[in-house]
């Protein structure tokens, strides 16, 4: 591996490279424009939120790069942490995605606050311990800390340093991660968050995720800088497919418990809200989205070629990062649609609540999505001996 500290050595860049990234770059800056404006005129004239759904589509971005940082994490842990050799081909590239993903959905959540400022002073200066929210803006920002040295300690070829990172931002965000619905749960005692198997059910879809990313973006890597095939890349790609179709396994019955509940209630802790996500206003995106997109189009793009072709691995990524974001959507969205008193029959309460993303969200969710492909490919420019060496 080489450090461009050591060797003082620069990629060469060529105009198109550059044209991309500033492209993006310009997209980005206009998506997120309209988070600070939004700052400055206040959230009540610009988002679609309300005392009824107070989370919009901005929780959406914020826990799918979130859940996604935490696959990519575990997945170059294999190779850093449990020394798997297949794996290791592949490190330098998926802790750098780690790192932007994170990176990409604190931005997220922080342009989602009214007053962001307010996180950072007074999570140091009061802080309550009995705050999950406090716990996990703690924990993804020491992650984010830690990812940023294990991807210096890689570039300066220190093995045994990254390592010990490596290990410190593998127990850290799996212990954010595994109390994900935690924070949702607590949003008005919603229980359509708390079933039994969510802790388990966010990891494995997070380490999907993480798979699903590492195969399209090793391969849009390649095609961007011109790279040809590498057979130790090769292998570490193809082990990943299989980790990924054995995870797509794992999804598929979860997805059947959600079916299970959103046709039998018994099966289910909130019926109201799985019967709404299964077969009420939701489903299109349930059917579609969730089951389609992210579970079933990739394994069958991958049975079919039995996972050795790569353009169609990065194809099965690229869908299954698509549903997986729909899934996020809804798991953030549909909860909320719920009425607190339903079950009491109170007089003029809605059936459901209802909530349309704002120009102004679905914009900065736009601005996000530019940010972390812009950060991929000037990572992919910068980082380029780094990834191939």
């Amino acid at each position: 591996m080489i450090s461009y500290l050591k060797t003082n050595t620069f990629p060469t860049i060529s105009m198109n490279q550059v044209l991309i990234v500033v492209g993006l770059a310009l997209f980005s800056g206009i998506g997120l424009s309209f988070g600070i404006h939004s700052l400055v005129v206040g959230h009540d004239h610009t988002f679609g939120t309300s005392r009824e759904v107070p989370w919009g589509i901005l929780i959406s971005p914020y826990v799918f790069f979130a859940c996604l940082s935490t696959g990519l994490c575990i997945v170059s842990s294999l190779g850093q942490v449990f020394g798997i050799e297949t794996f290791q081909p592949i490190i330098p590239r998926t802790v750098f995605l780690a790192l932007i993903t994170m990176a990409t959905g604190l931005m997220c959540i922080t342009l989602e606050l009214e007053s962001p400022w307010r996180v950072g002073f007074y999570a140091l200066l009061s802080p309550h311990q009995s705050s999950n929210i406090w716990w996990k803006t703690t924990i993804y920002s020491l992650y984010l800390i830690f990812m940023l040295f294990n991807f210096m300690s890689l570039a300066l070829t220190k093995k045994k340093m990254a390592k010990i990172f490596a290990i410190i931002a593998l127990v850290t965000v799996t212990m954010g991660n595994l109390n994900m619905n935690s924070d949702m749960e607590l949003l008005g005692a919603r229980g359509f968050w708390s079933e039994n198997y969510m802790p388990l059910y966010f990891l494995s879809l997070s380490t999907l995720t993480g798979c699903a990313g590492i195969l399209l973006f090793s391969w849009l890597g390649k095609t961007f800088n011109g790279q040809t095939p590498n057979i130790e890349n090769d292998m570490a790609l193809k082990a990943t497919g299989k980790l990924f179709t054995v995870l797509l396994l794992g999804i598929l019955y979860f997805t059947g418990v959600k079916i299970m509940g959103g046709f039998f209630p018994q099966f289910t802790k909130n019926p109201e809200a799985m019967s709404l996500l299964v077969q009420g206003g939701f489903a299109l995106n349930f059917w579609i989205g969730e089951v389609g997109l992210a579970v079933l189009i990739p394994l069958a793009l991958i049975l079919a070629t039995k996972g050795k072709n790569a353009n169609i691995l990065a194809l099965a990524g690229v869908s299954c990062l698509i549903g997986a974001f729909v899934l996020f959507y809804d798991l953030v969205i549909v909860g909320q649609l719920i009425p607190h008193y339903y079950q009491y029959n109170v007089v003029d309460l809605p059936q459901y609540y209802t909530y349309s993303p704002s120009l102004h969200e679905i914009m900065i969710t736009t601005g996000a999505i530019f940010f972390f492909l812009a950060s991929f490919v000037f990572g992919e420019i910068l980082f380029k001996k780094i990834y191939t060496s």
